[in-house]
């Protein structure tokens, strides 16, 4: 036999075998980094949320942030953000709402769901954690530790 065709037999029963038998479950990065990057656009609100902080020594609630005139420009229309609120979930909580866009497809359905990022004064500066109610898979891993952690201290003081 030609040497070119047994190597281009064996390419072939190499590259069937590896679709036949490989796992098909791949890990798909693409949906969570596009979350990520809506969420992101959450950095300019918390800046503006910390300098209030800094200024007032307190965090606004939703009132108190329109009151005082505090706009963050930011522009959604290429990410999966419907819109950013600040105080409507806790005081100081910036709360980044998503929506699916036709442009940018997600194998699940986040209309509707939101991220929230929580901030609580410690010392001089301020420590986020967040919670929402996307599917788990799209939740930022730093989102999801936070919520395994609320829910352990919820179980220990029922338990007590």
């Amino acid at each position: 036999m030609n040497k070119t065709l047994v190597i281009l037999v064996l390419a072939v029963i190499v590259l069937s075998w590896n679709f036949v038998f490989t796992d098909k479950k791949k890990v798909d990065l693409t949906d969570p980094a596009r979350v990520l990057q809506g969420l992101s656009q959450s950095l300019q609100y918390k800046l503006a949320v910390r300098d209030y902080w800094k200024e007032k020594k307190n965090l606004p609630d939703a009132e108190t942030w329109a009151k005082e005139g505090k706009k963050v420009d930011v522009d959604t229309s290429k990410s999966l953000v419907k819109s950013i609120e600040v105080g409507v979930d806790a005081p100081g909580a910036i709360t980044v709402y998503f929506t699916n866009k036709e442009s940018i497809q997600l194998e699940k359905d986040i209309k509707g769901t939101k991220i929230v990022l929580i901030p609580k004064a410690e010392g001089e500066r301020l420590v986020w954690s967040c919670r929402g109610t996307m599917h788990q898979a799209y939740m930022p891993k730093k989102c999801q530790q936070d919520i395994a952690t609320d829910n352990s201290e919820t179980d220990e003081k029922i338990n007590n």
